[in-house]
């Protein structure tokens, strides 16, 4: 398995800073999360990055908020999957993580141009580039529940259908409530590229707060709350993935405000995962 960081936990920190920062804490690749900076300085930058500090680009992952060109990138991928497609081709990243639409409905609107677009890309590839690999998605309120491809036995069998890789975010799958080992299930033998943090027991005024999810309750350091994760590295192992860890933590998970600390919070995580695979507590 291939350790990585996603470039979302420090998305303030500039791109040269965040390579140089992964690869002095031991990470064996990153995963690029496209904002601002990569539209500015383009794909040539990132090659360039990757060369200096021989540290390849894994996977890419959408922006983590809509902005100019991807306005609407949280409601559906759809729109943007060509030009997504052409980044990560681009950089060389073996996987494009692809997140589920805000949709209720696969037949028309938003689910029926989903469906249609990131099928159409995936046959577009059809073998000869990175995969797709479908994420699991979160709960944040009640009304995702509702969404489609948010039911794990759902996901998979449209990934079946259309012949998708997966993406496991292991705190998504907390968020619904389930077993996090049981889950595996949904994702043998398909899934490219896990996401790797905690899910925090947070006060009932924060768990009505969804903004905040993300950096209070979601993505958190492994160890500092309630999910399996341990267990589910070695399981892993004991099924044969060769894919991606991918790290998509909190900034506030790795005190990305005191960049001083950065990279201490950086090494234990990357140690977290090679004693989880030696068994070595």
């Amino acid at each position: 398995m291939l350790v990585s960081l996603s470039t979302g936990s420090l998305y303030l920190y500039p791109l040269r800073w965040t390579f140089s920062l992964a690869k002095r804490a031991g990470f064996d690749g990153v995963e690029l999360v496209i904002g601002p900076e990569v539209d500015w300085r383009g794909a040539g930058y990132i090659q360039n990055l990757s060369r200096e500090f021989q540290l390849p680009v894994l996977t890419v992952h959408p922006p983590l908020y809509g902005y100019g060109k991807w306005r609407d990138i949280n409601i559906t991928y759809a729109p943007y999957m060509e030009q997504a497609v052409a980044l990560t081709q681009a950089v060389g990243a073996r996987v494009m993580v692809v997140h589920p639409p805000r949709a209720s409905d696969y037949a028309r609107g938003i689910g029926k141009k989903f469906v249609e677009q990131v099928v159409a890309a995936r046959n577009s590839i059809n073998g000869s580039g990175p995969q797709l690999g479908l994420e699991n998605g979160a709960k944040f309120n009640g009304r995702d529940d509702k969404y489609i491809l948010r039911a794990l036995p759902e996901l998979r069998a449209f990934a079946d259908k259309h012949d998708f890789a997966m993406t496991l975010d292991t705190a998504h799958i907390g968020t619904f409530d389930l077993d996090l080992l049981s889950s595996l299930e949904f994702f043998d033998g398909r899934v490219a590229n896990v996401h790797l943090s905690d899910l925090r027991d947070v006060p009932h005024w924060l768990m009505n707060q969804p903004r905040l999810h993300s950096y209070y309750r979601q993505h958190q350091f492994p160890g500092t709350g309630t999910l399996p994760l341990k267990q589910l590295l070695r399981e892993l192992k004991r099924r044969g993935f060769d894919g991606t860890i991918t790290y998509e933590l909190s900034p506030l998970a790795i005190d990305a405000l005191t960049p001083w600390r950065v990279e201490r919070k950086l090494r234990e995580a990357v140690e977290f995962v090679r004693k989880a695979l030696t068994n070595d507590e």
